[in-house]
């Protein structure tokens, strides 16, 4: 269920005659500042206070969202995908760059401290229109999840990094995905191209297979 999203928002505008620019300006970073200082209220600087969430927006409204939350100083992601540029009827087209396309229409992330005033925050940028969760509660999303999201879907190699700073030869990891999903396995090598070479028991005997880092999980 949606969080409802009944407060003003603080990015609507009247109309403005051209006398008036200077002041709306003004205002703007001022309202914008507001905002920031609302989402960003009682984070303190403590990295595990923060939490990744999903938020909804209107239709089409994705990237002007984006652009009012890199304003507003909030940490988000939105997840985007590279894919064949086709002709009508189905065909490739030759020699064209991938279109890169929004990976989830009408969903982003955003990392912040749950608190009622992040969420207060979030209700008064223009294009959202809620945090996904329940009974008024937002569902977190862990951040290890988020950074295997962004390596399949980017090959983020800021995110790939991360995940192998976490992991260690010896290490007890779960495959989850492919085949042998649902499967532990024993990390052997943590390889550059962003993948790790894994032990996994199979019929009694220790099977090596190359996977990607997000498609393991530690633990």
């Amino acid at each position: 269920m949606m969080m409802r999203a009944d407060v003003k928002r603080l990015s609507e505008a009247e109309m403005i005659g051209p006398s008036d620019r200077h002041t709306a300006a003004i205002d703007k970073v001022r309202a914008m500042s507001r905002r920031s200082q609302a989402l960003l209220a009682a984070a303190g600087q403590s990295e595990s206070a923060l939490h990744w969430y999903v938020i909804r927006t209107d239709a089409h409204a994705e990237m002007a969202v984006d652009n009012l939350l890199v304003l507003a100083n909030v940490e988000h992601w939105l997840p985007l995908m590279k894919v064949a540029d086709r002709r009508r009827g189905g065909r490739k087209r030759a020699s064209r760059e991938p279109v890169v396309l929004l990976a989830w229409p009408g969903y982003m992330f955003v990392r912040v401290v749950p608190s009622p005033e992040a969420w207060a925050g979030l209700r008064t940028v223009k294009g959202i229109i809620g945090v996904l969760g329940a009974d008024e509660k937002p569902f977190p999303v862990k951040h290890e999840k988020v950074l295997q999201l962004k390596v399949f879907l980017e090959g983020n190699v800021i995110a790939i990094g991360e995940i192998a700073k976490g992991l260690k030869v010896g290490e007890m990891v779960r495959v989850n995905d492919g085949p042998f999903a649902s499967h532990n396995g024993i990390v052997s090598e943590l390889c550059e191209d962003g993948r790790a070479r894994i032990e996994v028991m199979l019929f009694g005997r220790a099977v090596p297979i190359t996977l990607g880092l997000d498609q393991i999980d530690k633990g």
